[in-house]
């Protein structure tokens, strides 16, 4: 009998543990924000995050921007070879790079690179005890821990969406004209035809979202990483595997919402 029930079990326990995981991400967002009003008393902790999330993260937002640009300028040529002018390749690589590719591939990007970083570090920060020494000193960690690295988050993630836009578009035109035979003039005449200014703003918005989703589930993975360096490992890996779901999952709900 006990065989039988437990598939139940084990999807009962699923639910509880979703519910349970739900509810601590609500109280992880509540108590960040509680503490806004503090934030310009931790600007050097705000700025110093700022540079470790967007600034270092640069480098490598060049090239896999660039190189997306360039694939999204391909593809776009080679559906449309024969059936349009060319003019519309510019339009179909600057629809998908503002809405999608831009926005999406920049989070899933930096849910790599900062949220398994913000993991590990919280989860470390765990391990040697140091969120237990903040309390004892009287000190609350998410107003000097999490505060700045929120805030950061959320300005420099959308930050680095418009710069990964910028650089996509800018891939996609050495395409253009390098190896597809297509004129500056009709690419970017292209761009500005069927050009709605919600198709940039989607993007900022979803931007946004993707922000507040990679510091929550860091956190997250962060503050309930298992003991030890094993454990340190697990929140890393988790952060990024549960970043990239939310992610997509986010990403349709906004656009749903949006495009409605």
């Amino acid at each position: 009998m006990s065989f039988l029930l437990k598939p139940f079990r084990f999807i009962g326990q699923m639910i509880v543990d979703g519910i349970s995981s739900v509810g601590e991400l609500c109280c992880i967002l509540w108590f960040t924000l509680r503490e806004m009003p503090n934030v310009h008393k931790n600007g050097n902790l705000v700025i110093k995050q700022m540079v470790s999330i967007g600034v270092s993260s640069v480098p490598l937002l060049f090239v896999t921007s660039i190189f997306t640009g360039m694939v999204a300028t391909v593809q776009a040529s080679f559906q449309f070879r024969g059936l349009v002018a060319d003019k519309w390749v510019g339009t179909a690589a600057c629809k998908m790079i503002l809405i999608e590719l831009g926005p999406l591939l920049t989070a899933l990007v930096l849910a790599g690179r900062v949220g398994s970083a913000l993991a590990a570090e919280i989860a470390s920060m765990r391990e040697k005890e140091e969120l237990a020494a903040y309390e004892v000193l009287g000190l609350d960690p998410y107003r000097y821990l999490a505060l700045p690295r929120f805030v950061a988050f959320f300005t420099m993630v959308p930050c680095l969406t418009v710069i990964s836009n910028c650089l996509a578009i800018f891939g996609g035109w050495i395409v253009a004209v390098l190896a597809l035979d297509i004129s500056t003039y009709t690419f970017y005449s292209g761009m500005q035809y069927l050009f709605d200014p919600m198709d940039l703003f989607s993007g900022i918005i979803k931007s946004f979202v993707f922000g507040v989703t990679i510091f929550l589930l860091g956190w997250f993975h962060g503050t309930n990483a298992a003991p030890g360096a094993r454990g340190v490992g697990l929140a890393t890996k988790d952060v990024v595997v549960s970043s990239c779901l939310m992610i997509l999952i986010l990403d349709l709900a906004v656009a749903a919402i949006i495009f409605q």
